[in-house]
């Protein structure tokens, strides 16, 4: 679906439509220098996979992306709506390139998106999933207020992919990952945040 015109500016973020330009600078972002984090790297693909994937994003109606801009107009992150359910609900999708985290703009822009996605959208529900391992990730998910529902296990690539748990220093995380049949898993939490819950947290803000 194309994403509505819009333009919410933060401190520091500015969250816009995603356009066709956008995936081309995303896959020239570096991949994550830890192992663990290269799981989240956004995928490399053709200018031909690009087209594609950018014509069948804008004809189909259960899934919205925009972009995420810094201060200085840099192209920084992606986020995304998907199992667009009316005004019912919608699962969030989100991720920054590898120089961009750790500086508080993921929670910067998840705090001004929801309060489009509640005032103006209207919805009365965000879901999303994250990687257990994903710690950075999970405490931006609870600082915005989301709480943790339900758990599953999601696929986590090739054994290529998870390797890396060969290694000392990345033991303590293989209890979150497991082989189920052909497959490499790793747990996931489910989270939600609720429009009322939200809008209480707003009113003690102030």
């Amino acid at each position: 679906m194309k994403a509505p015109d819009i333009c919410l500016k933060g401190e520091r973020v500015t969250i816009r439509p995603l356009t066709r330009q956008d995936l081309r600078t995303m896959s020239k972002w570096p991949s994550f220098d830890d192992p663990l984090y290269r799981l989240f790297d956004w995928p490399k693909r053709s200018e031909l996979s690009d087209d594609l994937w950018f014509y069948q994003l804008v004809r189909d109606k259960s899934r919205i992306y925009f972009a995420v801009d810094n201060e200085h107009g840099e192209l920084i992150g992606r986020l995304s709506l998907r199992d667009i359910r009316r005004r019912t609900s919608a699962r969030l999708g989100i991720g920054f390139g590898a120089q961009y985290v750790s500086q508080g703009y993921g929670t910067e822009a998840l705090q001004l998106f929801l309060r489009y996605y509640f005032q103006e959208m209207h919805f009365e529900r965000m879901v999303l999933d994250v990687a257990a391992v994903n710690v950075r990730a999970v405490r931006c998910y609870e600082r915005c207020g989301f709480k943790r529902v339900d758990e599953h296990y999601q696929y986590a690539g090739s054994d290529g992919d998870v390797a890396f748990l060969d290694q000392p220093a990345y033991e303590h995380l293989r209890h979150f990952f497991r082989r189920d049949r052909y497959r490499n898993t790793v747990l996931a939490y489910d989270m939600e945040l609720r429009r009322k819950d939200w809008l209480a947290e707003q009113a003690l803000a102030k």
